[in-house]
């Protein structure tokens, strides 16, 4: 990322835009262009709860809650807001050094911790005769879907350190996936976009040389 804030803009999003096949991974992409000019597909908190919904990471009665309280307090969704890109850019930062080699920033560590410590507070276990132990999340609020992430990201485990958790390579993009393909060669979040334009790129510059 290149040091400014992102850009702001209004995205409709489609399935296409799920290329990291995590939850968390996704909520990072929901910036593009981290590697030149960021642009932050999340305006405001009702956008981020669409984001949320489309991506099952809240139901459609915890999304109708959510929109609830946002209009109640304003202030209070905003605040929402303003702690979920934290835990993005946290998020963002951890994926960056792991795929470059390099030490995690400890700031970047803490918010995440922070952030999957208020998760936990509100779970409780419980013992179901057919499924075994489950964890049951206590009452939630504007902050659902924050501690919801870092709590998947956290859970990412082994995950985290796989060969196949990688950065897209393309030009004004930067999105995380994880490379399900059997080689485990592929280097672009999406064939279809960066892998196209680079190909472009590619046959403009032999042809121009």
């Amino acid at each position: 990322m290149t040091g400014e804030e992102p850009l702001i803009e209004q995205h409709q999003f489609r399935e296409s835009d799920f290329v990291g096949d995590h939850p968390a991974i996704d909520f990072v992409n929901t910036v593009t262009g981290w590697d030149e000019r960021a642009r932050d597909w999340i305006p405001d908190f009702a956008a981020l709860v669409d984001w949320a919904l489309i991506r099952s990471i809240v139901t459609g009665a915890d999304a109708a809650h959510l929109r609830e309280l946002a209009k109640a307090s304003p202030r209070a969704a905003a605040t929402a807001l303003t702690e979920a890109k934290e835990l993005r850019l946290a998020m963002h930062g951890l994926l960056t050094a792991r795929t470059e080699g390099t030490a995690p920033r400890a700031d970047d560590l803490a918010v995440v911790e922070r952030v999957w410590r208020s998760f936990n507070s509100r779970c409780e276990l419980a013992i179901d005769p057919i499924t075994g132990i489950q964890v049951r999340t206590g009452e939630t609020g504007l902050d659902m879907i924050s501690t919801t992430l870092a709590e998947a990201f956290v859970r990412l485990g082994e995950g985290f350190t796989s060969p196949r958790l990688k950065r897209c390579a393309g030009v004004n993009c930067g999105w995380f996936f994880f490379d399900r393909s059997k080689p485990g060669r592929r280097r672009w979040c999406d064939m279809a976009t960066c892998g196209n334009a680079a190909k472009y790129a590619r046959h403009r510059k032999h042809h121009s040389t």
